[in-house]
């Protein structure tokens, strides 16, 4: 969480870091844990970032279709969607799921996107990156640097759009920071989030008609997205995620035998033993000492309340303070 500045002559970002110090449940008072088949899966508070429930979430996998959720952020971080674009001979070829772009059509970025992420349209993938990058191999360039921004060391990409490839892998947790990345920015959820709608099709006498394949959107209370996946190699995969009042929750599940009880198993987890507690409050002001050997002092105010999901029996034990990110702390 960042915090907004009063006044400073030095640039300086500070952020808020939320500690908990928990103590340990009995079991009269821990919740039952669901029981599920995936291989690897977790459970994210979207706000905080806190892992409430995890099962291998550093193992690198293959992620399947899961892979669009990082082309889909790095296109609507580019902007410029109404950009058209010309369909390549390569994205023409790219195979499997398709929305059966031709070589010379011509579709805006905004279009490919839909079809990107409610189709999983790998020839989309393909056009989107040329789009952006130059070339597909550019741009996966551009997916393994944002992935090292974002601190995602159990990934590593070898396409936009996840088919099987070796070197191509990602992890639960990985995965999950990622959807917690797009889910702060609003065309991103907006497209997630749709259930249906008509692209053009040039030539034809009828639009492409394009329904989500994540059918979690339909069938969970408060289902905000986010992506499926499938490849032989990596299973059903289903990055979810779901919201009841302000506590919102991000569930990942790879290689599981039912994606969708999975994921509900874990939401349900989440929303029936979980709340969202601010630890702070965002009007109030702090003093930052700053770590370069000057004794400056910065005077800090927080942009929005910091909040966490936590247990009835925690919310006595948080905590927070505010630090130069640099190095060293200060006082919250």
């Amino acid at each position: 969480m960042i915090c907004r500045k009063i006044f400073n002559r030095t640039y300086l970002v500070i952020f808020v870091a939320i500690i908990l110090f928990l103590s340990f449940q009995p079991k009269s008072e821990a919740a039952e844990i669901p029981d599920i088949s995936a291989k690897a899966a977790i459970l994210m508070d979207e706000s905080s970032g806190r892992v409430l429930l995890a099962k291998d979430v550093h193992q690198r996998m293959p992620q399947a279709s899961l892979t669009k959720i990082m082309t889909a952020l790095l296109v609507v971080e580019h902007g410029d969607l109404d950009k058209q674009v010309v369909v390549s001979k390569h994205a023409e070829e790219t195979g499997e799921s398709s929305i059966w772009l031709e070589e010379g059509e011509v579709l805006s970025r905004n279009d490919l996107l839909y079809g990107l992420m409610l189709a999983s349209a790998n020839d989309a993938a393909v056009a989107l990156a040329e789009s952006v990058a130059g070339s597909e191999e550019l741009f996966v360039r551009q997916m393994n640097n944002r992935a090292r921004e974002l601190n995602l060391s159990d990934t590593h990409f070898a396409n936009p759009h996840g088919l099987d490839a070796e070197g191509h892998y990602s992890s639960a947790f990985d995965l999950a920071s990622l959807a917690r990345e797009g889910m702060k920015n609003p065309l991103f959820r907006d497209v997630i989030a749709t259930k249906e709608m008509n692209l053009p099709w040039p030539g034809h006498s009828w639009e492409r008609a394009l329904f989500n394949k994540n059918k979690l959107i339909t069938r969970y209370q408060g289902a905000r997205g986010v992506k499926t996946g499938y490849t032989r190699t990596a299973g059903c995969c289903l990055v979810g995620a779901a919201h009841r009042g302000d506590l919102k929750l991000i569930s990942v599940v790879m290689n599981s035998s039912d994606i969708y009880s999975d994921t509900e198993k874990l939401l349900d987890y989440g929303f029936n033993n979980y709340e969202m507690v601010a630890v702070a409050e965002k009007d109030k002001v702090n003093g930052v000492n700053v770590k370069d050997g000057t004794s400056k002092s910065v005077v800090v105010k927080l942009e929005k309340d910091p909040t966490v999901a936590v247990l009835p029996i925690e919310k006595s034990q948080l905590s927070f303070k505010i630090r130069d990110s640099r190095r060293g702390s200060g006082s919250g």
